[in-house]
């Protein structure tokens, strides 16, 4: 595959900002199994929150909406999807199950993608598992409405061949052990979306890999943090590193390094948010009260109820709310707007 072709890794030369990046993941990598030691079941509660949070994220990516109410009784497993983007977030959440639950014994390969990408798609009408049917292209919407066209993705011809060749030159890649594993994911990812081997399901594929290969790398974040929601908050830098990264790709001379340094962005804010709400919990003293106080303290701008949640997971609801009408009589925080939709903000 292009960015694998030619000892093209191998030979790259890396940035220091990329450098370093690649050092503190590792160091956070190696930080993993005190977590577990030390906060077990915050552990577990971030795991529930990131599992909802990512197929929400991943599938709210490309367009795919359901209410609040219908995705927590989804995720739950107590209805069944009612229409199209119910059935794809069920899929999702289905693959990323697997995932999480079965990630060594999911080999990297043609046909375990294709199952996964069947698996993606059980609850639809549409049918998953098979490559693209017809060409497609990658295209953007301007602000005036007229459409261009992006990218051209590998033909459906090829695209079986094309496939078949990724995986093995990423296997062969890790076998030898002379590329950082994180860059071997990063390129393995920007060569699947450059080939676009599905008529539909893609950017959610790539997603789901994302979170295999990591596993298979010995990098945990994504069992506790969401990283399909860092991409959905970071969603326009997400577009334009793969557009300036896909430049050239079919001949071989595209600009990998600028993928690769958002990519790794990503996996690191994902291992910060982690230090921050394992190690905020682990190693402040005092009341859940007090720690929830200290992290409406901790935030610049607007901030959600779920975003303090998120950083005190061992905080029920109800005490977080009270917490919420304390600071509120006492004129510390005022909320902004109503109803789910709501924000507040320091006074």
């Amino acid at each position: 595959m292009k960015s694998f072709e030619n000892d093209k890794l191998n030979n790259m030369a890396l940035s220091m900002k990329i450098v370093r990046m690649l050092t503190t993941i590792n160091e956070y990598k190696g930080k993993q199994d005190l977590y577990k030691k030390q906060s077990p079941q915050i552990l577990n509660t971030l795991k529930d929150v990131a599992i909802i949070q990512s197929t929400e994220s991943s599938n709210r990516i490309e367009g795919i909406y359901t209410s609040n109410k219908r995705l927590k009784e989804i995720m739950n497993n107590s209805v069944e999807p009612r229409d199209r983007s119910e059935s794809e977030i069920a899929g999702y959440r289905d693959v990323l199950n697997t995932v999480h639950s079965s990630y060594e014994a999911i080999p990297i390969n043609s046909s375990v993608i294709l199952q996964l990408h069947r698996d993606l798609y059980k609850f639809s009408p549409s049918r998953g598992g098979n490559y693209k049917n017809s060409d497609n292209v990658i295209e953007e919407i301007m602000q005036d409405g007229t459409r261009y066209v992006r990218f051209k993705p590998v033909d459906t011809f090829n695209t079986p061949i094309y496939m078949e060749k990724l995986c093995d030159e990423y296997k062969i890649a890790t076998s030898k052990e002379e590329v950082d594993s994180l860059v071997l994911i990063a390129a393995f990812i920007l060569d699947f979306l450059s080939v676009h081997p599905f008529n539909d399901g893609n950017g959610r594929m790539s997603r789901l890999i994302t979170i295999l290969l990591l596993y298979k790398g010995g990098f945990e974040v994504g069992k506790f943090i969401s990283i399909e929601k860092i991409i959905e908050d970071s969603k326009e830098t997400y577009y334009e590193s793969l557009n300036k990264s896909s430049m050239l790709w079919h001949e071989g001379k595209h600009n990998f390094e600028i993928w690769l340094e958002y990519f790794l962005g990503i996996i690191l804010r994902g291992y910060r948010e982690l230090e921050e709400r394992v190690g905020y919990v682990t190693n402040t003293r005092g009341s859940k009260s007090e720690r929830i106080e200290k992290a409406i303290d901790g935030k610049l701008g607007y901030f959600t109820k779920e975003e303090i949640k998120n950083i005190c997971p061992d905080s029920a609801q109800a005490t977080i709310n009270r917490v919420f009408d304390k600071l509120k009589l006492e004129g510390k925080i005022q909320v902004v707007g109503k109803g789910r939709s709501s924000k507040w903000k320091k006074i």
